[in-house]
């Protein structure tokens, strides 16, 4: 009866990873995986949307008021950094954070500077998950814009 019970359990909750992986595309795409799973676990209610969202603001706002668990504590944000090192040094390389040097970040430790490296591209990448998850319908306004704007240049000529 158990087996059932279990197998019913994880019928009924789809995972936000399942959920929305359709969603999440381009670059970075299993880091954004990895950082949907660790909300999985952070958010309270994250089958509703906008306590993601909500979770997800308050993340990119400060991320030392929002708790996003499996990134709690150094041992785990290491542990993040080796699954997923090879697109968290291109996030840090790209956002030119490796141009500082980490005495200027207050960092005096190579294994401080892989942690607060690892937060700011978590961070970077949920700014990236917010438009893949919630920024539906700009593009068709964007063209919809475009395409508008030479009836407007004609009324204004």
């Amino acid at each position: 009866m158990k087996k059932f019970s279990e197998k019913y359990s994880d019928f009924m909750y789809e995972s936000l990873e399942d959920k929305y992986k359709d969603k999440v595309s381009g670059d970075y795409e299993s880091l954004k995986r990895g950082i949907l799973l660790l909300l999985d676990n952070s958010v309270e209610n994250s089958d509703e949307l906008v306590n993601v969202q909500n979770f997800i603001n308050e993340y990119i706002e400060d991320d030392e008021n929002a708790t996003l668990v499996g990134l709690v504590d150094d041992a785990e944000i290491f542990e993040f950094w080796n699954k997923y090192k090879e697109q968290i040094d291109e996030i840090c390389s790209d956002k030119q954070y490796f141009d500082k040097t980490p005495t200027e970040n207050n960092i005096f430790s190579v294994y401080q500077f892989m942690i607060s490296a690892t937060k700011f591209a978590v961070k970077e990448t949920m700014k990236n998950l917010e438009n893949d998850l919630f920024s539906e319908g700009k593009e068709p306004q964007e063209t919809q814009g475009q395409e508008e704007s030479p009836q407007g240049q004609e009324d204004i000529e």
